[in-house]
């Protein structure tokens, strides 16, 4: 008669000891991705909104505006038009701030983006909140009208308000309309995702 053996308790208590010592190693690096992934979906809801705003505007040949409408920095925005008929409504699509992550905060700059854009341009970030609340008019062409300059966004950055350590994502708008979101820790000349 075979005689069966299973785990006893010191067994178990190491394995449980071995398990929750891997668990507190990996928690810290996993909240960091989590943080860096919530900033990732606003930069990218940020994104595709200036991007309806500029399709927007083509399509109906008219100006349409895309605006960050939270004082505080949450990533809460709208598009409409700015001369609201019937074809072209004050809204055409918006985020709530209650809709994405309490964490992401957007911070902007109406200041030109130089072309070339110098190395380390974007090394700094923009502070949460500052320049808000604020947006950008796209013309019926698709661009940002040179009368608006220096007044519509140009720069959008978004940082985490929980982890200072998390992926800062930065939006950019060109006064050809001309939308793109970039990773400033990388350099552009080695990587197509990075700033400058």
């Amino acid at each position: 008669m075979q005689r069966r053996r299973g785990v006893t308790l010191i067994e178990l208590m190491i394995g449980i000891a071995i398990v929750s010592i891997l668990l507190v190693m990996g928690v810290p690096a996993f909240t960091l991705w989590i943080q860096s992934t919530q900033n990732r979906a606003a930069a990218e809801s940020v994104l595709n909104g200036l991007q309806l705003a500029r399709a927007e505007s083509v399509r109906r040949h008219a100006v349409v505006r895309f605006d960050l409408t939270d004082a505080a920095g949450l990533v809460a925005w709208n598009v409409g038009c700015v001369t609201v008929t019937t074809d072209c409504p004050a809204t055409i699509q918006s985020r709530p701030a209650a809709e994405g992550s309490v964490n992401a905060r957007v911070g902007i700059s109406t200041a030109t983006i130089p072309l070339p854009t110098p190395a380390g341009h974007f090394g700094t970030a923009i502070t949460a909140g500052t320049g808000l609340t604020a947006g950008v008019s796209f013309n019926g062409l698709g661009r940002v009208p040179n009368a608006n300059v220096g007044t519509d966004i140009a720069r959008i950055d978004i940082t985490n308000a929980a982890n200072s350590d998390a992926r800062r994502y930065v939006v950019i708008v060109g006064t050809g309309g001309q939308i793109r979101m970039c990773d400033p820790a990388l350099a552009f000349a080695d990587n197509p995702q990075g700033c400058s």
